[in-house]
């Protein structure tokens, strides 16, 4: 029906080029078009005794459509169609053949669907006009005779590598179009926009046939694991748990370390995302690498549980974190923080105490040369420290020097940086106008008194909840409810306004309102807090003696301030799709980039082999070192940094990581439709369902690569165009009989 009205099938107009034979300007029809217009307006205007407005309106608009389907017939439309000449183009059929596509989808594998598709008749009338080449892929394309007898699947998928090298093996012969089915499960990650730029260059259109289901009801997954590599012997790690899912239901995670139970929680997935994320917590205390094993239990009818695991190696390291204490007076507070952190072997809290207006008194130094002068006057005495506080003393006690290097300490070193509420601090004691003022995350009062001796309760905000070193239980209500049972502190400090980017993780109840006690925010490479009393000793003097909430407290908020702080040597392996990146950030006592190195990295194979490798300065990144590397084994990598300038070691490292590229497979198991459409949309072809793939010979058909011909096809003599006139005059026609104007 349609060929009888239009001429040609609906094809040709999908993707032809429409054209004008009469090779006259399209100006030149505007004007005609506009003077036939203002023409046929002069005659309609001088009847206006015998029609109404609404009649001449009408009577003028179908005179123009007929008008314009005149002169359009008149420059003589044309379709200009390119088309693959047949038998002198190849097809290349490429068949995802990695392990994602062996999984049952619900019960037959993707494979199996996949080979209905190639033996179907779409698919097998394409070798009767072209030439088909037929490839597999998974981590690499390989040409084979057919898709019977197929080699062993591969544990990794690289769509856009594997097409690459079909467009590089064709370049010598005409190449039509590319078919491509897979399930778009590329775990490498490496489709980014710039392979994508590259694979459009050929100009070769890529029609990709999506395998397996966008949704999988039945099937939970353990997306991710976020967890620190390092952690402090006897500490508590959050660990940030993702899980897919296309239905409601409850999961559980279970945390372990080897035959260990560490943690276990149940998580409730609901019906309004498909991506639900958790936070689970554990106690860390043995050291060394510790192979933690994240396990998410689900319903029994899931099929595929090899996506419900994940392996993640942490450091419990020996290594002691330096915080340096500088206290205006001898006061309360100072001897009890002093007290509580003392027994924490992982932490060395470096104090000085203000005891005259020239007079120092130093504790924890490790010999008699630290801090002999008083406060660092160099960037590489202080940021040989991890944490700075910042007690009851006046900005005026620093020089500018020193106010300039504690604002580089967070800002350039990564540092954290923390204020104690005062008398003499903060807004009372002048900070409101040093460089710090831009490093604190509130905007201090700069008028009045704004530090009070009275009793406050403190209150932990909902922010402040999901913090694990503000936890005295794992449990919610628990936590709450000793926080709840916590004396009053001594005293309080007004803070003023949180600076956009500041969150508060605790208030203080003053006349029945709230106002921020403790708040904290990210500044440069570091942190800043501010802790607005001097009155937490009350916490152990109110309590019993054998109480230690406030030695809990002080512990894990000193393990907080130097859980993340940047280090100069900073190494890590990580598994990168198939392989593994190794990354190494290299910088001096002063925390400047490290260049000129020469740096390698030993790695210690599961199988007991060791491999060097070489790693190569960034271009964009000074100070930064990497390599890539692809393991043939699974397991637990052990590796080992050493950089040197020529004979001189400069810096070491060690750092382990988990790495399985077989299970990878079976993550993301859900066809990513977004990935293949993309690829499709960026070469010029089309996605297609394999239920719906009646148009795709002749999308190849009109593909613009390879060995075209073009034709060009008249569309003035076309049926419709005629019946067209007929039909708008007779209407017209009847119009005017209606209403008695003929």
């Amino acid at each position: 029906m349609f060929e009888f009205f239009f001429k040609y099938p609906i094809g040709e107009f999908r993707f032809g080029e429409l054209i004008y034979l009469r090779h006259w300007p399209l100006s030149a029809m505007a004007i005609v078009w506009i003077v036939g217009g203002l023409l046929l307006g002069v005659l309609l205007w001088r009847r206006g005794s015998i029609l109404s407005l609404r009649q001449r309106l009408v009577i003028a608009g179908l005179q123009l459509a007929m008008w314009s389907l005149v002169l359009w017939v008149v420059w003589q439309p044309a379709l200009l169609i390119k088309s693959l000449r047949r038998g002198e183009n190849h097809v290349a059929v490429l068949l995802d053949h990695s392990a994602s596509m062996t999984v049952k989808d619900p019960e037959r594998s993707r494979s199996d669907q996949a080979l209905a598709v190639l033996n179907s008749e779409v698919l097998t009338g394409l070798s009767k006009s072209y030439p088909l080449r037929r490839y597999v892929f998974a981590a690499d394309a390989a040409q084979v005779d057919g898709f019977n007898g197929l080699p062993e699947v591969k544990a990794a998928t690289r769509i856009g590598n594997s097409v690459l090298q079909v467009l590089n093996a064709s370049r010598t012969t005409p190449l039509g179009a590319i078919v491509l089915l897979s399930d778009g499960s590329e775990n490498t990650g490496q489709l980014d926009p710039v392979q994508l730029a590259e694979i459009s260059r050929f100009g070769v259109p890529v029609h990709v046939i999506g395998i397996g289901r966008q949704n999988m009801p039945e099937d939970i997954e353990l997306e991710s694991v976020l967890v620190p590599s390092h952690a402090l012997p006897s500490s508590k790690l959050a660990a940030r748990i993702a899980v897919r899912h296309d239905g409601a239901g409850i999961a559980r995670i279970r945390v372990t370390d080897g035959d260990k139970l560490l943690a276990a929680k149940e998580i409730i997935l609901p019906t309004e995302t498909t991506l639900t994320t958790s936070w689970v917590e554990f106690d860390m205390n043995d050291r060394g690498y510790r192979d933690l094993k994240f396990e998410l239990i689900g319903a029994n009818a899931e099929q595929e549980l090899r996506n419900n695991t994940r392996t993640q190696l942490v450091n419990v390291a020996s290594d002691v974190a330096s915080i340096l204490y500088i206290e205006g007076e001898p006061r309360w507070e100072y001897k009890f923080i002093r007290r509580a952190v003392d027994a924490d072997r992982s932490v060395r809290l470096v104090s000085m105490l203000r005891t005259t207006t020239n007079g120092l008194y130093r504790q924890g130094v490790e010999g008699a040369e630290e801090l002999k002068d008083g406060f660092p006057t160099s960037r590489e005495d202080l940021f040989n420290y991890d944490a700075l506080i910042i007690g009851n003393i006046q900005a005026a006690y620093f020089t500018k020097v020193q106010l300039q290097l504690m604002q580089e300490f967070v800002n350039v070193r990564g540092g954290s940086l923390l204020f104690l509420g005062g008398s003499k601090t903060l807004g009372d004691g002048g900070w409101a106008n040093t460089v710090l003022n831009e490093v604190l995350p509130v905007r201090l009062p700069t008028a009045g008194q704004s530090f009070h001796r009275n009793q406050a309760q403190p209150v932990v905000t909902l922010r402040g909840q999901r913090e694990s070193w503000l936890k005295f239980s794992e449990d919610s209500a628990e936590n709450a409810k000793q926080w709840k049972a916590m004396p009053m502190l001594a005293d309080y400090q007004d803070l003023g306004t949180l600076k956009p980017a500041a969150s508060a993780l605790m208030n203080v109840k003053v006349q029945n309102k709230e106002q921020p006690l403790l708040v904290t925010q990210a500044y440069g490479h570091g942190h800043a807090a501010v802790f607005a009393t001097g009155g937490s000793w009350r916490w152990q003097m109110s309590m019993p003696l054998e109480d230690q909430h406030h030695e809990l407290f002080w512990r894990q908020f000193m393990r907080g301030l130097v859980a993340d702080v940047t280090k100069p040597v900073e190494f890590t392996v990580a598994s990168a799709g198939d392989g593994l990146r190794i990354r190494a950030t290299l910088r001096d006592k002063s925390f400047q980039p490290q260049r000129d190195l020469q740096v390698s990295a030993v790695l210690n194979t599961p199988s007991g082999d060791a491999v060097n490798i070489s790693l190569k300065p960034l271009p964009d990144q000074p100070g930064v070192y990497e390599a890539k590397w692809n393991p043939s084994d699974a397991g637990n990598f052990f590796v080992e940094l050493i950089a040197r300038r020529g004979t001189q070691v400069i810096a070491t490292g060690r750092t382990a990581v988990h790495h399985d590229q077989a299970v990878a497979e079976y993550f993301s198991l859900r066809q990513d439709r977004a990935l293949l459409t993309q690829l499709a949309t960026a070469t010029g072809g089309q996605y297609w369902s394999v239920d719906d793939l009646t148009g795709l010979p002749e999308a190849i058909h009109f593909s613009p690569a390879g060995i075209t011909e073009q034709q060009t096809k008249t569309l003035w003599d076309m049926p419709i165009n005629f019946l067209l006139l007929m039909l708008l005059k007779a209407y017209e026609w009847a119009l005017r009989r209606r209403w008695g104007v003929i």
